[in-house]
């Protein structure tokens, strides 16, 4: 009888790799994630630096806007103030009788609303979306933080201005009649030659309501006066932060 041997077949050895073959796949696999993380943080500091300067450009736009703004509601503040002046002046000069077609001519234009409104486009980005990061130079964003705080103490100012001339024009209604005034455009009176009518008389011509029109009148001209020096601090910031914008963001 014939034997067949079984042959036994050793299953086939695999060679391990070497650790360096391990090293450098780990090494090569380190250097893709920390390229890739280098290089989108680089965009996103692009991106960022980008916006940034766009940032500081539309904010220049905006504060030589309200320095505009500022030049003129200073200038028709100084007016205001003037004819307060002279107003309260009158009012409070010793005199038994009150020329009252005088009166009459003073008090026009003594209720003009004197009021600064900032423009705010860019502020409100920087502020509501958290942007205000973006700003690395410190000096900048120091400045900008000082601007906005004057122009928060400016709307704290015209708040209280506005009450106070509500006041003096309420007490105003009591003395003054409106039919002795004409205007030359009664449809655009602060456009219009105002003219009052020979003769004109008061309401009323009580001393107490004179006198409390006199101390409304008085405190409105305070006020006012306050609103202004804040207004020329507010002109004076803004031209500084523009210069200094402009300096180190390299701007036209």
């Amino acid at each position: 009888m014939e034997i067949h041997h079984q042959h036994h077949h050793d299953p086939p050895q695999h060679k391990e790799k070497p650790w360096k073959h391990y090293a450098i796949e780990f090494l090569m696999l380190f250097l893709a994630v920390t390229l890739g993380f280098y290089s989108e943080t680089l965009r996103e500091s692009i991106v960022e630096r980008s916006r940034e300067k766009e940032y500081m450009e539309s904010l220049v736009q905006d504060i030589q806007a309200d320095t505009t703004n500022l030049r003129n509601e200073i200038l028709l503040g100084k007016k205001v103030s003037a004819r307060l002046q002279h107003l309260n002046a009158f009012l409070n000069a010793d005199s038994a009788t009150v020329d009252q077609e005088k009166l009459y001519q003073l008090q026009l234009g003594v209720g003009r609303v004197v009021k600064f409104r900032a423009e705010d486009r860019t502020a409100a980005q920087l502020k509501n979306a958290g942007n205000m990061r973006l700003i690395r130079n410190k000096a900048v964003s120091d400045s900008i933080l000082n601007y906005w705080m004057i122009l928060s103490v400016l709307d704290e100012i015209s708040g209280r201005l506005d009450y106070l001339r509500g006041n003096a024009s309420e007490t105003a209604d009591q003395l003054f009649d409106n039919r002795y005034v004409r205007f030359s455009d009664p449809l655009h009176p602060l456009h219009s030659e105002v003219t009052v009518l020979p003769n004109a008389k008061l309401i009323s011509e009580d001393k107490a309501l004179l006198a409390l029109y006199s101390n409304r009148r008085t405190g409105v001209w305070i006020v006012l006066n306050n609103y202004i020096s804040s207004m020329e601090e507010a002109q004076e910031a803004a031209i500084h932060l523009i210069d200094l914008i402009r300096k180190e963001y390299h701007l036209e």
